[in-house]
């Protein structure tokens, strides 16, 4: 079996008996499945209120009086606004990058605590991929007694319950605030996304360039079928290689002699530079979100695929 951890930011409700209330949705959670371990995360708080630490050591022990796990693990997050979605995700991110991450551990993350902030951001790590494609991240809700029988219940945006919905839309909003903006610069020929530089051969900026334009005029995805694509693509690349890489090199030279002779490219060699654009892509940003965004994606069946940038307009740039 597995090793069950349970990671939770600590949230206010948490307090229980130091409130003289009922027991938070920690407390609640061990109550109603068992967990080997637990990681609580909190934040710290200079209001009149109870203070954050003073609730985590509660929690911890309870938690060891209670027997409801091994092991118990603390960690300040430092947070200065944790209504900040930008802020909280890239620090949870942080922390959840260097958890081990293998078939015998079990990941869940209980959402219940914290601000809707930190909420919308456990929901945004695990549907994103962020937290691990290998290893996925299972979130839970912890049903509040008071509204009938306990229950941990799995969260997952394919349901249709209004609060699901409405975070749906929150987190694509979020979403837009954390993918940065993909620089495309004609004069040097370099692609910076974010803070990450994507090294590609002329041709194959030349090649990222034409499906990025297709972004910014939104002219969706574009369909290629046959053998070969169109000799007006191969037109296209030529010019842009012609305005950004001025020296003639051999691989516009053979694109020169293609156009002249009415040739259209070749269908392996234009799928070669995608996958060229792709890895490099990959390899450079790592991160499967940003990869996602801004590798060209294909979509459709053999003999008729989509190709395309996901990223919004918004994202993407492109500076003389």
């Amino acid at each position: 079996m597995p090793k069950k951890i349970l990671l939770s930011f600590v949230g206010i409700n948490d307090a229980g008996n130091l409130q003289n209330k009922e027991d938070g949705a920690i407390l609640t959670a061990f109550k109603n499945e068992q967990f080997d371990e637990v990681r609580l995360l909190w934040n710290k708080n200079d209001k009149g209120q109870i203070k954050f630490d003073t609730i985590v050591k509660y929690l911890s022990e309870e938690i060891k009086k209670r027997n409801y796990s091994k092991k118990i693990i603390s960690t300040q997050l430092n947070i200065s606004d944790v209504t900040d979605h930008n802020e909280i995700y890239q620090l949870l991110k942080s922390y959840t990058d260097v958890l081990e991450k293998n078939d015998n551990i079990k990941y869940t993350a209980a959402i219940s605590s914290g601000t809707p902030a930190m909420q919308v951001c456990w929901i945004l790590l695990a549907e994103s991929g962020d937290f691990s494609e290998e290893f996925p991240l299972r979130l839970i809700k912890v049903k509040d007694p008071k509204f009938g029988k306990s229950e941990n219940i799995e969260v997952k945006l394919s349901t249709s319950l209004p609060k699901i919905l409405r975070l749906k839309k929150e987190i694509e909003s979020v979403k837009k605030d954390l993918i940065p903006t993909a620089e495309i610069n004609l004069c040097t020929g370099i692609i910076t996304i974010g803070e990450f530089n994507v090294d590609l051969s002329p041709i194959e900026f030349c090649h990222y360039r034409y499906f990025a334009e297709r972004v910014l005029s939104n002219s969706g995805l574009e369909k290629f079928s046959g053998i070969s694509v169109p000799l007006s693509f191969a037109k296209i690349i030529y010019s842009f290689h012609e305005e950004s890489f001025p020296d003639l090199d051999r691989n516009r030279d053979d694109l020169q002699k293609m156009i002249k002779a009415g040739m259209e490219m070749a269908m392996p060699t234009f799928r070669g530079n995608i996958s060229k654009i792709n890895k490099k892509i990959h390899a450079a940003l790592e991160i499967p979100t940003l990869v996602k965004n801004f590798q060209i994606s294909i979509n459709g069946k053999r003999g008729a695929k989509f190709y395309g940038i996901k990223a919004h307009k918004s994202k993407i740039k492109i500076v003389n």
